[in-house]
């Protein structure tokens, strides 16, 4: 797999990958030179993730999330749907 560096010093990362990891618009990289490598580190957005689970009274699926604001993408939903019971 290779990435090009554009004009404005941008890198495009695999779809594959971004689903693979969660990675959303805006998220925060620590970047690090090891040698001649670059290595691109996600940092925890500190939101929270959410997850789907089972209302224990109606029995209905309900996204669980414990704080307002947790950011959904629609990979994200995919995500979760997969991981459900």
């Amino acid at each position: 797999m290779t990435a090009t560096l554009s004009s404005k010093g941008q890198i495009v990362l695999n779809a594959s990958i971004r689903r693979s990891m969660h990675l959303v618009p805006g998220t925060v990289f620590k970047v690090k030179k090891e040698n001649h490598t670059i290595v691109l580190e996600p940092l925890p957005s500190g939101r929270p993730a959410g997850k789907i689970s089972k209302n224990s009274r109606t029995g209905f699926s309900v996204l669980d999330a414990a704080e307002a604001g947790v950011l959904l993408s629609s990979d994200r939903v995919r995500d979760m749907l997969a991981e459900f019971p």
